[in-house]
């Protein structure tokens, strides 16, 4: 009688566990039943990116990037990573608002010199590519000082000097 009460109590702990580690993921993942509206214009964005990826060059991708004060050396990278993804077929493409998480921001320092973003970041991009592991890139988005989407990079931050 005794182990039938010790696994009755050790069934209830990991079913409350359970509850609980349920509950938790989708508080973080911040699900709830209603879906939450777009920022105006990502849809497009979404649109003109899936045009983008399908050109022959790289031009119109490196058109959707905020390069606006970017060095040789970050176009160059982007280039780079653009060659390996431009023509892969898009499953899909969302939105999601940035958590805060280290990963989302831009800040770090190489050879010297301190990188920041190049706009403000307000969202993540998360595109799927329809090939057989799914591979996905993730991208910040933010606003233009022209009030456009455009995909942030970094570029390096001014040098303050007294």
């Amino acid at each position: 009688m005794k182990a039938r009460i010790t696994k009755q109590i050790v069934n209830f702990r990991l079913s409350l566990l359970w509850l609980a580690l349920i509950s938790g993921t989708l508080s973080i993942l911040g699900c709830s039943g209603e879906k939450k509206e777009l920022a105006a214009g990502l849809n497009e964005f979404a649109h003109t990116f899936k045009q983008a990826n399908q050109s022959k060059s790289i031009e119109p991708m490196l058109g959707l990037y905020y390069l606006e004060g970017a060095d040789k050396r970050t176009v160059d990278l982007l280039k780079g990573a653009l060659h390996y993804e431009l023509g892969l077929p898009i499953q899909k493409v969302d939105f999601e608002p940035l958590s805060g998480a280290p990963e989302e921001t831009i800040d770090f320092t190489y050879n010297g010199i301190s990188y920041g973003p190049s706009i403000p970041p307000l969202y993540r991009m998360r595109v799927v590519y329809a090939v057989e592991d799914q591979f996905t890139s993730l991208f910040t988005i933010g606003l233009s000082p022209e009030q456009e989407w455009r995909i942030v990079c970094a570029k390096p931050k001014p040098v303050l000097e007294f």
